[in-house]
């Protein structure tokens, strides 16, 4: 079908969207779609639609639409929902950061997400001209996802993606550039500043996504897309999409920026170089496509300051008997940690395979007694089989109910009711550890028991 043929179709079915007078009668539909990936991939059976989510309000709660400023539970009530709304143009302000061009590369789940997370970031702080730029890069190679259809890892679910700014969260477009080619992550080491989500939920009802835009932000979703689709970005996006013709392409994942019920449809932002006349954002029906199927919000977005942390390959990691000194753990490039005996050296080896960096907090402190403001974690998934222990030392905890307390001039001290659990050199550090403990339930040592003059140095900490 060339684009003549296309605009009487569209015509005799009388289409709510048109395709620009600049493009070619005489061209094939189809030549429209070179230039555009996809790769947005169906969530696999079983898959998380929710992680730790807050509370959602009860069905027929009022409506209280986003105020600048204003804590949610004190802004102004409404009796229904607004007709329409735009994140690219509330309190006189876009809240959106600019599109972006994901090139011939299936990471669009990537754009979408990192969308999101800069949205959120600009709408929780009330500061929309400090957007953040995150690295779609770190997020989509990071997680060994590739460019080209074919591939074994090409594209990514939506769901992966929150999980990963979950757990991991992205640094910055600075840290690592975006290059929409087939690589292996090269990640800054210690990267100071990263974005991180406290969790994520997702609806399939149409109002709540709605309720959800105007209360809280944009959202992320993805839609089935079709040849005529491709004609109708590259005609300049003009009109709202519904499909009309060709076959089906693939999957997109997008950012939901807003609704409009007098056009009855959804406001988008892709993530592909826009046609002729557009501008990287685009309207599609209630309904179409599987626009609605399911949409995701992010919840809760934080930074954290990565005071230092060291990468290593667990798959090289060893144990090594220095004598009267202990058992060395080293990744044969670094001296890792150090162990009171044999038995702790095997545990601490199958916790390290476990992870992919060491982190620290606090090893910057100048504190005579600095050892006691350092606090160890171990982050990263290297996706090796967990092996069992033959001895550990566990203290559980409750995560909500741990607080980070200000000592003065003895620093930060983070305790759970009655229990101190550890110190912090300064507020920014306190932060940092109280995020990490927030994750998790049980902080686990190895050697503890032993009794060298200094055994602080023979002790391993983590988290579970």
């Amino acid at each position: 079908m060339n684009i003549k043929e296309l605009r009487t179709l569209l015509k005799s079915e009388g289409a709510k969207w048109s395709i620009s007078d600049a493009v070619d009668d005489q061209l094939d539909t189809a030549a429209l779609a070179t230039q555009y990936s996809l790769g947005a991939l169906p969530a696999p059976a079983g898959a998380l639609t929710a992680r730790m989510p807050r509370m959602r309000r009860a069905d027929g709660a009022p409506f209280r639409p986003w105020q600048l400023g204003v804590f949610p539970s004190l802004r102004d009530t409404v009796a229904r929902l607004p007709s329409s709304w735009d994140w690219r143009n509330v309190n006189g302000q876009s809240w959106i950061t600019p599109p972006r061009d994901q090139g011939r590369c299936g990471s669009c789940v990537a754009f979408a997400t990192a969308g999101a997370v800069e949205a959120h970031w600009a709408i929780q702080r009330g500061q929309p001209l400090q957007q953040p730029d995150l690295s779609e890069a770190a997020l989509f190679f990071a997680n060994d996802r590739q460019c080209n259809p074919g591939d074994p890892r090409y594209g990514w679910q939506v769901p992966s993606a929150l999980n990963y700014l979950v757990n991991e969260g992205s640094c910055f477009e600075v840290n690592y550039p975006y290059r929409a080619v087939n690589q292996v992550a090269q990640l800054v080491d210690g990267t100071e500043r990263t974005l991180k989500i406290r969790g994520y939920d997702s609806t399939t009802s149409r109002d709540q996504m709605k309720r959800w835009l105007a209360e809280e932000g944009p959202l992320v979703t993805t839609f089935y897309v079709f040849e005529d689709f491709f004609a109708y970005w590259n005609g300049g996006a003009n009109g709202r999409y519904h499909h009309v013709t060709g076959s089906l392409k693939g999957g997109q994942a997008v950012l939901t920026v807003g609704y409009d019920d007098k056009q009855a449809c959804w406001i988008c932002k892709n993530s592909w170089q826009p046609g002729s006349g557009g501008d990287g954002f685009f309207r599609i029906g209630y309904g179409v496509c599987g626009i609605d199927d399911q949409m995701y919000l992010i919840q809760d977005v934080y930074e954290i300051f990565t005071v230092d942390e060291l990468p290593y390959n667990p798959c090289t990691l060893r144990v090594v008997n220095e004598g009267t000194n202990g058992w060395l753990l080293t990744d044969g490039i670094i001296r890792m940690k150090m162990f009171d005996t044999r038995e702790d050296a095997r545990n601490g080896l199958r916790v390290a395979r476990r992870y992919t960096r060491h982190g620290f907090v606090g090893r910057d402190n100048p504190r005579t007694n600095r050892r006691d403001y350092i606090t160890e974690y171990w982050a990263g998934n290297s996706g090796l089989s967990w092996e069992p222990l033959t001895k550990t030392d566990t203290i559980p905890y409750n995560p909500n109910d741990v607080v980070a307390q200000d000592l003065d001039g003895k620093g930060w001290r983070l305790q759970e009711g009655n229990h101190w659990m550890l110190l912090a050199h300064d507020l920014n550090d306190a932060l940092v550890i109280l995020q990490v403990v927030e994750r998790h339930s049980r902080i686990c040592f190895i050697g503890r028991n032993n009794k060298r003059p200094n055994r602080k140095g023979y002790i391993m900490t983590y988290w579970e």
